[in-house]
């Protein structure tokens, strides 16, 4: 009985040991892919801003031209 019992002791610590190093494989690769995706958003957040600007800067044109054909 003690034989089993260490033979399974044995497997689940080597599993174990598997499934923790490779969890640390995996983080290392998330880091590339977070800093791609900052990046993104970094890129995504300037292009919202400048369309917000854009839409302000073309209805106060239109709206001056507006009061300009109103007169």
């Amino acid at each position: 009985m003690n034989k089993i019992m260490s033979w399974k002791g044995k497997t689940v610590a080597a599993v174990a040991l598997v499934a923790g190093s490779s969890a640390a494989v995996q983080a290392a690769d998330y880091t590339t892919q977070i800093a791609t995706a900052s990046t993104d958003g970094t890129g995504n957040v300037t292009a919202v801003i400048a369309a917000v600007i854009g839409i302000a800067i073309l209805g106060f044109g239109v709206g001056s031209m507006m009061g300009w054909f109103k007169r």
